[in-house]
């Protein structure tokens, strides 16, 4: 293994931040999860403004997070992780509000992962050439 690829997650991204983006991704899911305690809450009580403020910092802090993982690794990479948090929602919801989990859940889910994953995977034109995918063009 080179110098270059050491320590590397796919070829593309340091390890360090690949974890430290899932990291953040599981934080950012326990926003909704904040959001939907606060609307457990009589709208305005101590409750309802305690659960909403807590999802409001960790929106902030993710909105910083994200950013600062933006800069050693690609958006297109970020971005197919981050349906990440579609698992981490039925996790939470499973083991803080005690929601059963359904094969339509489940199967939602995975049609949601596969759809983002094959729309910003790689493909192969005809030639054999690497391109990334983007918008069907009509190649002459």
């Amino acid at each position: 293994m080179d110098n270059q690829k050491k320590g590397r997650f796919v070829g593309e991204v340091p390890l360090k931040w690949f974890l430290l983006l899932h990291l953040s991704l599981i934080v950012n899911s326990l926003a909704g999860t904040a959001s939907k305690l606060a609307g457990q809450h009589e709208f305005l009580s101590f409750g309802f403004i305690f659960w909403y403020g807590v999802m409001l910092l960790i929106t902030m802090a993710f909105a910083v997070a994200w950013q600062q993982i933006l800069k050693h690794m690609s958006l297109t990479f970020a971005f197919t992780n981050k349906p990440v948090t579609i698992i981490w929602g039925l996790i939470w919801g499973v083991m803080i509000f005690h929601e059963t989990l359904t094969w339509k859940m489940l199967l939602g889910s995975v049609i949601i992962l596969t759809g983002i994953i094959v729309g910003v995977s790689d493909t192969v034109d005809p030639a054999g050439q690497k391109e990334t995918a983007g918008p069907a063009e009509e190649k002459v």
